[in-house]
């Protein structure tokens, strides 16, 4: 089964393989707005990973609503358009149930918590030069501290600032309507922080902590929290055994 429901203080983050499950185990909790958004995807690749993060989404979050998976109600309208691409939000009564879903490769992630608004990212850590994304994402002193580095350390070093940034716009519904370039965090090697960006959130409550996704992925979670800590627990969904990991401290 899954790990239990977060708990106050508590941010809770499931993995999945896109791979892993069967379609039709995905596909059996989904409503008909999210199906006929997976019908669009012209990759199965993104199908498979779509499906897999709408699938476990609504599995972490039953636990929480103590309902079915098929019966929790996931609102993705967008802002800005029509269309069903918004960042998913959990109806449920009085409850602050803040969510987050992210997809790369093969690694799916969720993240759940009643802290505050949240953000999850994980990104595959890139195989090819990386300048080009540099010169669009990073400020001048990011990019500097990047080509100081020996070529085969920049692309861990890229995502490792990538995630960061990604997680906090995220968190704020924002996306990269705010050019990245405007986002300042801390370095690859530091401790992950956000250190200034043009939104009137204050930058000490967004709260950084890295997440384990596994070898050949980076990924971050950011949560927006006046308090002075929130834990993190990760856990991986198998299709043959669940298993909670240690949690973070």
């Amino acid at each position: 089964m899954i790990a239990p429901v977060p708990a106050t203080g508590e941010c809770r983050v499931w993995w999945a393989a896109s791979r892993e499950w069967p379609v039709e185990t995905l596909v059996s909790v989904l409503d008909e707005r999210e199906l006929e958004r997976a019908a669009r995807f012209r990759r199965e690749p993104d199908r498979r990973r779509f499906l897999t993060g709408a699938w476990l989404l609504r599995t972490a979050a039953a636990t929480r609503l103590g309902i079915a998976p098929e019966d929790v109600v996931v609102d993705r309208s967008c802002p800005d358009c029509t269309r069903y691409h918004g960042r998913p939000r959990i109806e449920a009564a009085g409850l602050p149930l803040h969510a987050s879903v992210s997809h790369s490769g093969d690694r799916v992630a969720v993240a759940l918590t009643t802290e505050g608004p949240l953000g999850v990212d994980v990104e595959a850590v890139p195989d090819t030069p990386v300048d080009d994304l540099a010169r669009c994402a990073l400020t001048e002193e990011e990019r500097a501290a990047l080509e100081a580095l020996p070529p085969v350390d920049r692309y861990a070093a890229f995502a490792e600032v990538w995630v960061r940034k990604e997680a906090a716009l995220k968190a704020t519904g924002h996306g990269l309507r705010v050019p990245p370039n405007r986002v300042r965090v801390s370095g690859p090697a530091d401790e992950p922080e956000l250190l200034g960006w043009p939104l009137d959130v204050p930058a000490e409550h967004v709260r950084f902590r890295p997440l384990d996704a596994g070898p050949g992925y980076v990924a971050a979670l950011a949560v927006i929290s006046a308090a002075p800590a929130v834990r993190v627990v990760e856990s991986w969904m198998s299709a043959t055994v669940d298993a909670a990991l240690t949690p973070a401290a």
